[in-house]
């Protein structure tokens, strides 16, 4: 009996000692996978790597206009037209040129038409909306950018002193920049600058020489990999290959989920240090002290995901103060008076700022991701309405209490959540972005600090005095409310649309590109009394206010209930250059007013009272001087950081 079962006892026996073995090596490889590594001398592997075991990751990643941030200049990445087209702009002329796949800006100067440079483009910088580009220097890996960029929405060349904040007379160098001194480290994966000349600067400014750090520095840069990569986001991935490169490891990493400790998925992490690894890049920051900022320009940043950001460097606000002497306020312009964040780049701070993140643990990947949804903006489409905003405000997930706390109708402009809470005030290069200070609408608040109000994205027709007493009358009786008071100074009975004469850069920029929006209260010929502002606000003297006010005068052209009516403005309109000379500039707009006048306005319907334009759809004189008189007042240029 013994005999006949020994042959069974044997394969049980080989089983047992296999699934112990099994186990034993999984336990080995759990136990591998749960110790901690130190990132901080991890070496970089490449997306490459990733993608052998990660390729629905990868190709969700490689999507993204992360990825093509920074990238080799070739005829598959560059997005401009280099066709030749002369552009002429403060005494320079610049051809964009292609030869045999290589790509050049051509210098003349434009009053002579003498050849002065030619100047190869290397890398682009960019992909979505526009393309910047870079040229090397021939002696080492310092990148120059260069004067103009493309611009994919406007299909066309723009002068770089036309993206920034600042006014006309600029010079033509004026945002000629070094890529490796700061652009390099939120545009690659694994930056180290490695600045050369550091020593050298420092005995010449001991001599009392004049320095430009802007431009002066030289460098010998590398990076890991061009373009925001997995690695930035995961940390450095050289043990996590090792580890995969064994069997069992891999499988311990499939069936224990998260144990694995040489790499970091953001997802996992608390939403403080998730939201922390997007901020070392969406939140303008300084360093503690000299000796920081001397190790970050050699061997580039320190800090790795799954650390707290605090500690390797300080997020600035609206009181930081710079260590240069003339320069302590830099950044003060780059908030609004109340603090709230005014330019991109400082998402952090403005979701940090915010109750949500500070009391309930809101974290960046609440709302995006880098491996779902449109590119543009990395938001799945059921993030793009209020689905992440109920998943704590569960008590407006009914209708009828949504329609209660918003007194808007459900499906209108007026109850997304992001609209009220997360209005459009920030300025990106050529474009407006919203906040991500979450926070209530407050007139006072608002009016005072100089900044726009969500009632007054939509309702730009209204005035600061009519949201306060609307706000107001929500919480009790209306006529509790009083008056606020515009910091830009203007008539606070006057509309809102009104910034854009009165208002400083951002104000001018963001009311400007509101009025085209078609989530306006007023829609097709109720907004005509919008292009007499608007026509104004294209003679203004920063090149940001006359594109959104054009490209506004365009959207509202493009919601007439009758196209013929104004196809004569379309076209003087279409011929209107915000970049062009100040005499191209007046005769452009001398035919734009003519065709303007020609038209009959007689069944228009009439400007609102607050509006102040008169009943000829133009701004009365009077009015308009004082508008005009009120905006110097807050002429200044802005450095964006970029």
């Amino acid at each position: 009996m013994s005999v006949s079962r020994s042959p069974l006892f044997l394969v049980l026996l080989l089983i047992g000692l296999a699934i112990g073995l099994c186990l034993w090596q999984l336990s080995r490889a759990y136990i591998t996978l749960g110790q901690p590594i130190d990132f901080s001398n991890a070496e970089f592997v490449g997306s490459a790597v990733c993608a052998d075991c990660h390729q629905g990751r990868h190709g969700s990643w490689y999507a993204t206009y992360h990825r093509t941030m920074t990238q080799y200049a070739t005829p598959e990445t560059v997005q401009g037209r280099f066709d030749g087209q002369a552009l002429d702009y403060a005494g320079f002329r610049v051809r964009p040129i292609e030869e045999n796949g290589r790509f050049f800006f051509d210098y003349y100067d434009l009053s002579t038409g003498a050849w002065l440079n030619r100047i190869s483009i290397d890398k682009t910088v960019g992909s979505h909306r526009y393309q910047q580009y870079l040229t090397r220097l021939p002696e080492d890996q310092t990148h120059v950018r260069l004067h103009y960029l493309w611009h994919n929405g406007d299909q066309r060349w723009v002068h770089m002193n036309g993206a920034f904040l600042g006014p006309d007379g600029q010079e033509f160098d004026q945002h000629i920049a070094i890529w490796n001194q700061n652009c390099i480290f939120c545009h690659n994966t694994g930056p180290q600058p490695r600045i050369t000349n550091y020593e050298e600067l420092q005995a010449r400014a001991r001599r009392g020489e004049a320095i430009e750090v802007a431009l002066d520095t030289r460098f010998d840069s590398v990076v890991a990999e061009l373009g925001i990569s997995c690695e930035t986001c995961h940390g450095p991935g050289e043990r996590h290959v090792e580890l995969a490169g064994e069997r069992w490891n891999r499988v311990a990493m499939r069936l224990a989920p998260g144990r694995d400790q040489s790499i970091v998925n953001p997802v996992r992490l608390d939403a403080q240090r998730g939201s922390h690894v997007c901020a070392q890049c969406h939140a303008q920051r300084m360093f503690p002290d000299v000796d920081q900022l001397r190790q970050m320009m050699d061997t580039g940043p320190s800090f790795r995901p799954g650390d707290d950001l605090h500690d390797h460097v300080v997020p600035v606000r609206r009181d930081t103060v710079v260590p240069v002497l003339g320069h302590e306020d830099l950044f003060e312009l780059r908030f609004w008076a109340d603090g709230t964040p005014r330019l991109t780049a400082y998402e952090y701070q403005g979701m940090s700022a915010s109750a949500c993140y500070q009391q309930a643990q809101l974290s960046c990947m609440d709302c995006h991701s880098m491996h779902a949804g449109d590119p543009a903006g990395q938001l799945t489409d059921r993030n793009r309405g209020n689905a992440p905003c109920l998943r704590c405000h569960q008590d407006f997930r009914r209708e009828t209490a949504l329609v209660e706390h918003t007194r808007h109708p459900a499906e209108s402009a007026g109850s997304l959540c992001y609209n009220c809470h997360m209005p459009h005030l920030k300025y990106g290069v050529m474009d407006i972005h919203r906040s991500h200070r979450i926070e209530v609408p407050d007139a006072h608040r608002d009016a005072a600090a100089g900044r726009p109000n969500a009632c007054l994205n939509c309702h730009v027709e209204e005035t600061p005095l009519w949201v306060a007493i609307e706000l107001a009358g929500w919480n009790g009786p209306a006529e509790a409310a009083h008056a606020p008071v515009r910091q830009d100074g203007g008539p606070l009975e006057l509309s809102e649309l009104s910034t854009v004469l009165v208002g400083d850069p951002v104000q001018k920029a963001v009311m400007a590109w509101r009025a085209g929006h078609v989530d306006s209260v007023q829609r097709g010929r109720e907004r005509a009394w919008m292009l007499a502002y608007l026509i104004e606000a294209m003679e203004d003297i920063y090149p940001s206010t006359r594109r959104f006010a054009a490209l506004s005068y365009g959207a509202i052209v493009d919601d007439w209930p009758r196209p013929d009516e104004v196809a004569e403005l379309r076209e003087s309109l279409s011929r209107f250059d915000f970049m062009g000379t100040e005499q191209d500039r007046a005769s452009q707009m001398s035919a734009l007013r003519a065709s303007w006048q020609a038209l009959d306005k007689s069944d228009w319907p009439a400007p609102p009272p607050q509006s102040g334009v008169g009943p000829d759809f133009v701004l009365p004189a009077a009015l308009r001087e004082e508008l005009v008189e009120l905006g110097p007042r807050q002429d200044k240029q802005i450095s964006i950081g970029e």
